[in-house]
């Protein structure tokens, strides 16, 4: 029997993932390691710790939100000997539109006792002057960023997350955004050649498809082919991209002349004017005018656990 260890983060969801853990923990029919998150960053020390302490396989199922996820993982890059596998209790759950997540008991129980498989996934990994940053879902800096960095700090936030409609947040805090944003301007650093783009909401950096609780920004991201996807949008009226932002969650805005869209496997990036970051929707840093940032993808950089038969 491989090691197990469970991580969970019980204010996740405003609580959704401790309930669900309550309602799991005495029906396990496994050994598992029990170890709850404590402060902001501690899944990942927790992760790492394990991951360190023996070269024996080890399965890490982490119960939380994307936040969770994105913490174990940071954790566990570069030891092959672990598998990550996922329960979704946050509240925007972007990670669960892209990858296999356990929705049950049931289906945790036969992939603990009956399988050893796994799936080999791409991470992002975003470079500034001081930090490096890896990304499952997608990074940036611009109106997203600045958005989430406020929808994070809201009082709103915690009360929508109680009657389940978490991910409302963020669309208010968009329209209140959306009137207050300064736009900026960038130039992408290209195989020798120099693009400069002027009037910027924002750059979308993307492994996956979705972020913000589900809008598809990023429609032909796939997390496993060594690719990521920039996304920019530009040149735009205000009253015309909240009109946009209404089709991002079907993953029809990339019909607009306004949204670039560019697909390699590293991106350079030099900003002009300072604008927020974010990380898989948490803070990262303010851009420095005249700084170099680097976005690039690691293939093949960790283990998602999941049964032979799913798709991710």
């Amino acid at each position: 029997m491989n090691d197990v260890l469970i991580v969970v983060n019980e204010i996740a969801g405003q609580g959704r993932a401790k309930k669900l853990w309550e309602s799991w923990q005495d029906h396990l029919p496994f050994a598992f390691t029990l170890l709850k998150t404590e402060y902001s960053g501690h899944a990942t020390d927790i992760a790492k710790k394990y991951a360190e302490a023996s070269q024996d396989p080890l399965l890490i199922i982490a119960i939380g939100g994307d936040g969770t996820a994105h913490e174990i993982l940071s954790g566990t890059i570069g030891y092959n000997h672990v598998r990550v596998g996922v329960v979704s209790a946050g509240s925007g759950n972007d990670f669960a539109r892209a990858f296999f997540v356990f929705q049950t008991l049931e289906q945790l129980t036969e992939y603990v006792l009956e399988y050893q498989t796994a799936e080999q996934m791409d991470i992002g990994v975003l470079h500034t002057n001081s930090d490096t940053f890896h990304f499952i879902n997608n990074s940036g800096f611009g109106f997203d960023a600045h958005v989430v960095y406020a929808a994070n700090q809201s009082k709103w936030k915690k009360w929508l997350n109680r009657l389940g409609l978490g991910k409302l947040v963020y669309i208010l805090y968009l329209v209140k955004e959306l009137f207050k944003f300064k736009k900026f301007s960038f130039s992408l650093l290209n195989q020798g050649d120099t693009i400069k783009f002027e009037d910027v909401w924002f750059i979308t950096v993307c492994n996956q498809p979705y972020f913000g609780g589900g809008m598809k920004i990023s429609p032909s991201s796939i997390p496993n082919d060594a690719l990521i996807e920039l996304t920019v949008v530009h040149h735009l009226k205000r009253a015309k991209l909240l009109f946009i932002f209404g089709t991002v969650f079907y993953g029809k805005h990339t019909a607009y002349k306004e949204v670039k869209q560019i697909q390699a496997s590293e991106f350079a990036i030099q900003m002009n004017d300072q604008v927020y970051g974010h990380v898989d929707g948490e803070f990262s840093c303010m851009t420095i005018p005249g700084s170099i940032y680097t976005f690039r993808v690691e293939h093949n950089a960790w283990k998602l656990a999941k049964p032979p038969s799913k798709r991710s």
